[in-house]
């Protein structure tokens, strides 16, 4: 072993037998020095900046449709074409309807018991009376509905007399289909009236006429390829007698409420 101070080479032994230097220290420091020049530098890698990853964008959600909204479109457009039909061919179109165009004909019921008192209301408003519209158009506009309802249900009652296969749908059906071209002279008076057009008096009544004959119309189509059972004629009149004695038990509540709304009521 070589001695660090001397160089002189000791066979063993922890000091030189030479100039008495501790071999143990300089064996350590060369042992140190070799493990520190053998030991590779490692290289810390370079710190990568932390990038915060954008969020992805959500799609704007498409806006749903208000199916209340989309659903009365439906019906106007459905109903518009059924309407238009009836006009260009009532007789033809009137005699096929059956049960499922039931809405459509209360449509129409209610486009034609609505038109008169709305014609009322629209008459007397900015007037001295000035009813509202409650009082002037919608309480008796329903009174009215209830009336043709009544028609109609009289109409179905003589129907089933007559021996005739039908339900009260389709009955309702063919009397709302009937009731067309009576519900265009009512609308087209309301617009008259408006327009201050004098004319409106002239299709006011036959709207109001055209009511009656709907009665007859909607049961002979029923009875015409029916054999027995209550004729169409005996229906017809039995039909206008049960509707004398609706007016001679409700017209006095109808009409002194007409009056009390115009402001003439009997004190």
């Amino acid at each position: 072993m070589q001695c660090p101070n001397c160089s002189h080479e000791n066979v063993g032994g922890k000091f030189c037998v030479k100039c008495g230097t501790q071999l143990d220290a300089g064996v350590q420091a060369e042992q140190a020095a070799t493990v520190e020049s053998v030991q590779p530098t490692v290289t810390q890698p370079p710190v990568q900046p932390q990038v915060q990853s954008a969020q992805p964008v959500q799609p704007a959600q498409p806006q749903q449709p208000n199916q209340a909204l989309e659903a009365t479109k439906k019906i106007s457009k459905l109903y518009f074409a059924y309407f238009m039909q009836g006009l260009k061919s009532p007789t033809n179109m009137a005699q096929n309807v059956k049960g499922d165009q039931f809405i459509n004909g209360i449509i129409t019921m209610i486009l034609y018991a609505i038109s008169i008192p709305l014609m009322v209301y629209l008459g007397l408003r900015g007037s001295v009376f000035s009813p509202s519209f409650t009082d002037a158009a919608l309480k008796p506009g329903f009174y009215y509905l209830l009336f043709i309802g009544f028609v109609a249900l009289v109409t179905f009652g003589v129907v089933k007399l007559g021996r005739v296969e039908a339900s009260i749908q389709d009955v309702f059906a063919r009397f709302g289909a009937f009731l067309i071209v009576p519900t265009l002279f009512l609308i087209t008076a309301l617009v008259l009236s408006i327009l201050k057009i004098e004319l409106f008096m002239l299709l006011l009544s036959f709207g109001f006429i055209g009511l009656f004959l709907v009665i007859p119309f909607t049961i002979y189509s029923f009875k015409r390829n029916t054999v027995g059972g209550l004729d169409g004629v005996y229906a017809t009149f039995l039909t206008y007698l049960a509707i004398i004695l609706f007016f001679t038990t409700v017209a006095k509540v109808i009409i002194n409420q007409i009056t009390d709304i115009i402001g003439f009521g009997l004190f």
